[in-house]
């Protein structure tokens, strides 16, 4: 993106550090292998969904002119881009799927599980709070989740910065659900959820979300 509008990179990145980032994340590995801390694979496939179109536009425009990215393991070479159409929503119930697992913790920083009674409580808070911090407006109607079928899943992950901060630990650990679940709330609110992702990091390959069927 800093190679499509430097000006506005500055100002996601740098100007509001810390805050939320208006779009979500799913990554996809193909013929992946693990070695050790090392993952080995064929490609990866990239999914980003906004509800801001100037920030796909910009996003567009930079991944146009970047053909590779260089990272301290090899090159990677961009094959091709593919914009897929998103469903628009009209009803208040909605069925979802988890493209990426959906993080939610307590106050505290403890991961709830979709079973427990605070999940549904700190779901609906983190919607609320995606929703204020992205669009400056407070929900329509209260978000409530309905868990179907969830599954624990345990994300090992890292950057430079923790890196940096920790000698002892090197990995962040993540205890997330992915799984299916019914959303109820005003359409306009789904529908930002929906492309903008749910609960925690959902800029960071967290929270991500494949439309099923209304009602």
């Amino acid at each position: 993106m800093n190679q499509a509008d430097s000006g506005y990179y500055h100002t996601l990145y740098v100007e509001n550090e810390g805050k939320m980032k208006p779009f979500c994340t799913a990554v996809y590995l193909k013929d992946f292998t693990y070695e050790q801390d090392e993952i080995h694979l064929t490609s990866l496939t990239i999914n980003i969904a906004s509800a801001d179109m100037t920030f796909m536009l910009h996003l567009f425009n930079g991944l146009q002119r970047l053909t590779s990215y260089t990272t301290p393991y090899g090159v990677w070479e961009r094959a091709h881009i593919q914009m897929l159409q998103e469903t628009e929503i009209h009803s208040d119930h909605v069925h979802f799927s988890t493209l990426s697992p959906i993080l939610i913790e307590d106050k505290q920083g403890q991961p709830l599980h979709p079973d427990q009674v605070e999940y549904a409580t700190e779901f609906s808070y983190y919607a609320a709070l995606r929703i204020r911090e992205l669009t400056g407006r407070e929900p329509y109607r209260p978000i409530l989740i309905q868990p179907l079928t969830m599954k624990r899943v345990v994300i090992k992950e890292t950057n430079s910065t923790f890196r940096r901060l920790n000698t002892e630990h090197k990995k962040l650990h993540f205890t997330a659900y992915r799984g299916q679940f019914i959303l109820q709330g005003h359409p306009a609110d789904l529908q930002f959820l929906y492309q903008s992702g749910v609960g925690k990091r959902a800029s960071q390959s967290f929270g991500m979300l494949e439309y099923i069927r209304e009602g």
